[in-house]
């Protein structure tokens, strides 16, 4: 198992991760989305390879807090490969997300985790490496395209 530094050549890979994770996308979208992304200074994806194939990914971002002096890590983007799953990939990675956190002097780590059935065993694993169920997150989304961005 290694886990590296993402390159644009593992966008046709993690197509289909990002289909397991609940967004699927074209792999034109996701090239341009990785693109804006590497232009970001405060940004870092990591995948985690095995035999030449991509079988999980993530994605952090630095930020910083404004009720407090300090930064923190925010995880957006965590998935393994689900016919890898419970071989410690993912504790692999978050072991790759708490290393990166630290050599940035971040606070904590953030991650949101839909409240779905599909998601009790990440919960778990997030519990078991100490990390605490803490708030729940809103969303609104616009309704129309052409009131974008005004919410209507």
């Amino acid at each position: 198992m290694l886990i590296r530094d993402f390159n644009m050549s593992d966008v046709p890979q993690i197509i289909p991760l990002m289909k397991q994770l609940g967004y699927p996308t074209t792999e034109d979208q996701f090239q341009q989305r990785m693109l804006n992304i590497h232009t970001l200074p405060n940004y870092q994806t990591f995948v985690a390879e095995e035999q030449n194939e991509i079988v999980g990914m993530l994605g952090l971002s630095l930020q910083q807090f404004y009720e407090y002096d300090e930064i923190f890590v925010q995880v957006g983007a965590f998935i393994v490969d689900e016919k890898f799953r419970g071989k410690g990939i993912g504790k692999q990675l978050l072991h790759t997300c708490e290393k990166w956190a630290k050599k940035q002097s971040a606070r904590k780590i953030l991650i949101n985790s839909g409240n779905r059935e599909e998601r009790e065993n990440s919960h778990q694993l997030y519990a078991v490496r100490g990390y605490e169920a803490k708030s729940i997150g809103f969303e609104k989304i616009s309704k129309c395209n052409r009131c974008y961005p005004d919410f209507c």
